[in-house]
């Protein structure tokens, strides 16, 4: 099993990616979300500076935010600092495109993205379509020390829905997924291999990989504790706002919350709605909001993360290796540095 961290791009936190690259973990994602966050690629360069190891992932960027050559080429770029230790992970846009009041990303656009993406960084020429015109492109200079192109730079695809994780079989490097239980790899995995094998390719190339939001619970601890509910309350929060905004599309609904989403709903509705997108979002994956502190119940926590002390985390991952994971990365929330300590320390070195 691979061990990776998830972080917020924020610019600023390098130091936190070379302590995770000290403490062995294998691989940082950041995400990508430009009206939250720094700029991921910006992020990732000055982090590559600082880094001799570790891999280094965008978390996921998003076709339409940037068009399809500006994506490679900043992929390429931080792969100039970091020759052989970038991955570009891709997805169809959560708070990316939401916080501007935009949908995500048909699959059909994003297959012809992608598609542009994986030409140019093989060196290739590609016919670009933009602004109703088609022209014929690629990454010129690439022996000038502007771009690396020499090391192959996977593309993963965050993929739930059959028709994303069958085109991410076919075609994509690696499948990524959030939150998953053993079941629903299990599932995913059956519809990757499938179309891997349609497409004439070996499954097991295609590695699935999961970034799990996760809470080490200390001695004496429950799921109801206050530091594991406050040190949660971005994803819980976060749950709420993707099964409001998803209608359940992205994540099964769960009986045992279904009262909390419900009020959570009537909450979301009674915001005006020029200004929705924008109050949902503040806080997200960073802080909880005030007027969001009820929803702070280990009842949603136990849906939302991974909870236990490090025996049951280990076990837990166990299950998801044995349904086909390859890949377990966590997020860091309000204690990056202890969290990560505590990871490293009582799970990766007795996994």
């Amino acid at each position: 099993m691979e061990f990776g961290v998830t972080f917020t791009s924020r610019i600023g936190d390098y130091d936190l990616v070379a302590l995770a690259e000290s403490l062995g973990f294998d691989q940082a994602w950041f995400f990508d979300s430009q009206m939250i966050y720094s700029d991921v690629y910006a992020t990732m360069a000055v982090a590559a500076r600082e880094t001799k190891r570790i891999r280094l992932a965008t978390g996921v960027a998003v076709p339409s935010t940037r068009m399809a050559p500006v994506i490679a080429h900043s992929i390429a770029s931080v792969a100039q600092l970091a020759p052989g230790r970038v991955e570009l992970g891709v997805g169809n846009g959560n708070t990316a495109r939401l916080t501007m009041g935009l949908r995500p990303v048909p699959l059909g656009r994003m297959k012809r993205e992608i598609r542009v993406i994986q030409e140019l960084l093989r060196g290739e020429e590609v016919m670009h379509e933009c602004e109703g015109e088609s022209h014929l492109i690629q990454l010129l200079h690439r022996d000038h020390d502007f771009i690396n192109l020499d090391h192959p730079i996977s593309l993963t695809l965050s993929a739930f829905g059959e028709k994303t994780l069958a085109f991410c079989g076919a075609e994509c490097d690696a499948h990524l997924s959030w939150g998953v239980s053993p079941e629903m790899l299990t599932a995913n995995r059956a519809v990757i291999d499938k179309a891997a094998t349609a497409a004439g390719r070996e499954p097991a190339s295609i590695p699935s990989k999961a970034i799990v939001p996760l809470c080490i619970l200390r001695s004496g601890e429950t799921s109801a504790s206050e530091r594991v509910l406050k040190s949660l309350g971005p994803f819980i929060t976060n749950l709420l706002h993707v099964l409001c905004e998803w209608d359940e599309q992205l994540l099964p609904g769960d009986a045992k919350i279904a009262e909390f989403v419900e009020r959570y709903r009537n909450y979301e509705a009674g915001l005006p709605a020029e200004r929705r997108h924008l109050i949902l979002h503040e806080g997200h994956l960073v802080y909880t909001r005030p007027e969001e502190y009820a929803y702070l119940a280990p009842e949603i926590a136990e849906v939302a993360a991974m909870i236990g002390d490090p025996d049951q985390i280990i076990e837990k991952i166990r299950a998801l290796e044995a349904a086909g994971l390859e890949h377990f990365a966590f997020q860091v929330t309000d204690d990056p540095v202890g969290q990560m300590r505590a990871f490293a320390e009582t799970v990766m070195r007795r996994y």
